[in-house]
């Protein structure tokens, strides 16, 4: 308000007085042409008054122009000029918040944190003149050796006035550090920045599922602005999932500096509080045992991938899940080369894809209890039904008689008379084709009905476990069928999906899913990796309680029978016999054989070995534990996935130190 108060009172009085002169040599004239000869006497007021004017104009003009300069300076520019002295006066840094541990259920460390020494930038505090600062990154290059253009390019991409810290120079190590941060006085704007980066004490056994946090993107920084530019954020699995809880609160210091950068005083501190920690329902010796096993069981086979994942049946936490092939998360959490990432990438057994969860495959016989268990529930068929297994069926084409469609059952001779518990024991294809989609005068389930049952077990929908990037699976349908290939619906597509075969399409989480409501007595839980958030005196800040997605959906009876059939799988049927003699307690299962194909260089598809399948639990009357065991491309579930459950089983009821 004083600018221009001035600036009124400047100009109102240079009018008032211009007006004065103005009277005055009104009056003057007029008295000359009275008198000419006092006329003549004044003569050289005229003249006078001209250079007054020009004088007072340029007065003016001059009083103008720095009214304007200072109305810009302290109105226009006062703000960014204010920022300006003080960001030369008071440095803010940032304290890093650690960031929360990972735990398996026993309360041993799974990830937790080293110190990641980085040179950052200020580019807001960097010399003005641009010859200090070819100085300062001839210096910089020096202290960490790469070109002056390069610090340049980086410190500089931001913009001169970008207020937040740029990464010129990661994970240095300590010796180097200390060197940079002796010389910082001579670096201005440059300044050692102690990030807390991740270490995983397993990083192969666990990699999918801890997943690893990185340095923030530029995409991700946009969608959280509270993050520094070189802060590390979760990028896949639990790390990820978990971010916010695992974070914490980075804490702030502003410290008054000299014109050299030199420390003064602390003007204010706010303290960094640590993120909370993570505890797993998974059991790390378990996790170590089933990671031991699945790579024997794949190396024994000759194939290239598998996996497994186990599942308190009670709860729906996850007690154990691992991949074959896998990586180590370190690698990405220090910063992963270009040359060790495209390994990775070209690698056949697809190390970097977490199968357990984002994997659909064909599964086969495993789903055949849950078949049963839907005829049951739709009376289709009791306990005493039976049907002949005389090892395939015949459908004759509706509109040309003469053509025959035959589909075969996995013995070729038959299995003879069946039941559900025999069915389900031999595992028998005919049965299940008739169930399902019915034959002759039997009514089956058909389409539609089979689809509902197996959407009430949780197949071709997310199960909700705590990770991202999960897969639904897929349940082919008619109204999907006309639409991808503009063919009808057949009978013969029904069978196909009565059998877990077709495009029929589960993952092994879903499966094991299904697998523990029928251990479980008929609860569907969403399945959970996380057991509870403590904070960093172990105090439980929140518990990660079970979760049920259906229950009460079947009948205890057929339940039962059910799970009689799992059980005479391994006492008697596909599964028979080593397990039942050399786990110590009774185990329930099915095995499955999923065919598979895929295409060859001409584009056609092309038979390869089926997919192996073993899905169990235990103990059978008291089930503690479910499984599913996935070894893809190896042949039957009986000969390649059932010795692995059954060495994992046997370890973990009767082996484990």
């Amino acid at each position: 308000m004083n600018i221009f108060g001035n600036f009124y009172n400047q100009a109102y009085s240079f009018k008032r007085s211009r007006r004065e002169q103005q009277v005055t040599q009104s009056e003057d004239w007029s008295a000359a042409a009275l008198s000419g000869s006092e006329q003549a006497g004044k003569l050289e007021q005229p003249l006078q008054s001209s250079r007054v004017r020009v004088f007072l104009a340029a007065s003016f003009m001059v009083s103008v122009i720095l009214l304007g300069q200072l109305f810009y300076l302290q109105i226009t520019k006062g703000q960014q000029n204010l920022v300006l002295a003080n960001g030369n006066r008071i440095r803010q840094t940032t304290i890093h918040a650690p960031r929360g541990a990972i735990y398996d259920r026993n309360k041993q460390v799974l990830a937790r944190n080293l110190a990641s020494f980085d040179l950052v930038v200020n580019p807001s505090q960097l010399p003005r003149e641009k010859s200090k600062r070819t100085e300062v990154y001839a210096l910089v290059a020096d202290l960490t050796k790469q070109s002056a253009d390069e610090v340049r390019k980086k410190a500089e991409q931001s913009g001169k006035n970008f207020p937040q810290n740029v990464l010129i120079t990661a994970n240095l190590d300590r010796d180097t550090a200390l060197n940079i941060e002796e010389k910082t006085r001579q670096i201005t704007g440059f300044s050692i920045d102690i990030n807390p980066a991740r270490e995983y004490l397993d990083g192969s056994a666990y990699s999918h599922f801890l997943g690893y946090t990185g340095r923030i993107s530029a995409e991700e920084w946009r969608d959280n602005p509270t993050y520094q530019p070189t802060d590390y954020i979760g990028k896949t699995g639990l790390e990820q999932a978990y971010e916010s809880d695992l974070k914490g609160q980075d804490g702030k210091q502003q410290l008054e500096v000299d014109v050299q950068g030199r420390p003064i005083r602390e003007l204010a501190s706010t303290p960094a509080k640590s993120g909370n920690s993570l505890v797993l329902a998974v059991d790390n010796g378990l996790e170590q045992k089933m990671f031991q096993e699945l790579k024997a069981g794949v190396e024994r086979a000759g194939a290239k991938r598998g996996t497994a994942i186990a599942m308190d049946p009670n709860t729906g936490q996850v007690l154990g899940a691992v991949n074959w092939p896998s990586y180590d998360n370190n690698l990405f959490a220090k910063g992963i080369s270009n040359t060790e990432y495209q390994k990775l990438l070209n690698d056949p057994g697809n190390p970097l894809f977490n199968k357990a969860v984002g994997g659909r495959y064909p599964i086969g016989s495993t789903i055949k209890p849950f078949i049963s268990l839907a005829a049951l529930e739709e009376q289709v068929i009791t306990a005493s039904t039976t049907i002949e297994d005389k090892g395939k069926i015949e459908v004759k084409n509706k509109y040309n008689p003469s053509v025959v469609y035959t589909f075969s059952g996995w013995e070729s001779r038959g299995l003879g008379v069946v039941n559900v518990l025999r069915a389900i024991e031999q595992s028998s294809d005919v049965f299940y084709y008739i169930v399902g989609g019915g034959f002759e005068n039997f009514r089956g389930l058909g389409v539609d009905r089979l689809l509902s049952w197996y959407k009430k077990f949780g197949f071709g929908a997310k199960t909700g476990i705590d990770l991202k990037n999960e897969s639904p699976g897929y349940l082919p349908n008619p109204s999907d069928k006309k639409a991808q290939t503009g063919e009808a619906w057949y009978v013969g597509d029904t069978y196909n999906i009565s059998i877990g075969q077709g495009n029929l399409q589960a993952t092994p989480l879903q499966l094991v899913t299904a697998t523990a409501a029928v251990a479980n007595g008929g609860t569907l839980y969403k399945p959970r990796l996380a057991k509870e958030v403590v904070n960093n005196k172990g105090e439980i800040v929140r518990e990660i309680k079970p979760e049920v997605a259906l229950t009460n959906f079947l009948n205890p009876a057929n339940v039962a029978l059910v799970q009689q059939g799992m059980k005479q799988v391994v006492l008697q049927g596909t599964a028979c016999c080593r397990m039942k003699a050399e786990v110590p307690v009774a185990v329930a299962g099915k095995t499955g054989t999923a065919e598979t194909s895929s295409a060859g260089l001409d584009g056609k598809n092309a038979r390869t070995k089926p997919h192996a399948w073993f899905t169990a639990y235990a103990p059978a009357d008291k089930p503690q534990i479910a499984m599913v065991v996935l070894v893809e491309n190896s042949g039957e579930g009986a000969e390649f996935a059932a010795p692995i459950t059954r060495e994992i089983l046997k370890w973990y009821f009767g082996g484990r130190p």
